[in-house]
């Protein structure tokens, strides 16, 4: 269901810090109405501007396709490191964001059209992915490597403690 995908980034503090500061200036713990699902986009469809909602959240256009044309870094995060993180993956990734889980949620069950590429920023143990069939509990550390995961398969992610989880997530064909 899961392998790690890429080493330790060398750079790995950099990003976690990078994004730490987009989360806080937009108010991604907070702002619950405008940030859906937790999630602000690093990946957008239209390069020429700034959109930190591009492709997040539900929709009902979602479909692979749909998900592929989110495949351009924001502006503001041009020559950044994370920026550098994506290219150091080696591989086309698409509709990447940050994703924040809060302290004690959990997603419904549920399928998603293509594996995901996860980068765990901050953790702890009480943060998991829950595997429908075969049942199986996924634990994920913050420890600078990407993981691949089969979100092809029925799961959830479970946020069981009293912090909030935060990750980057690329959808990879």
């Amino acid at each position: 269901m899961h392998k790690e995908f890429r080493p330790i980034y060398p750079r790995f503090e950099e990003v976690v810090a990078l994004v730490k500061k987009i989360a806080d200036e937009q108010n991604l713990e907070a702002d619950i109405l405008n940030k859906p699902d937790g999630q602000i986009a690093i990946q957008t469809n239209d390069p020429s501007y700034t959109n930190w909602t591009a492709g997040v959240g539900k929709s009902s256009k979602k479909t692979p396709e749909w998900e592929h044309e989110f495949c351009h870094i924001q502006p503001e995060l041009r020559g950044t490191v994370i920026e550098d993180y994506l290219n150091w993956l080696e591989v086309p990734v698409y509709r990447t964001r940050i994703m924040l889980s809060r302290s004690k949620t959990c997603y419904s069950i549920h399928r998603d059209y293509s594996p995901r590429l996860h980068l765990p920023l901050i953790t702890n143990e009480q943060c998991n992915f829950v595997f429908a069939n075969p049942a199986q509990l996924i634990h994920m550390p913050a420890d600078g490597k990407t993981y691949w995961v089969d979100t092809r398969k029925d799961h959830t992610f479970m946020n069981g403690s009293q912090e909030s989880r935060l990750h980057l997530v690329m959808i990879v064909k």
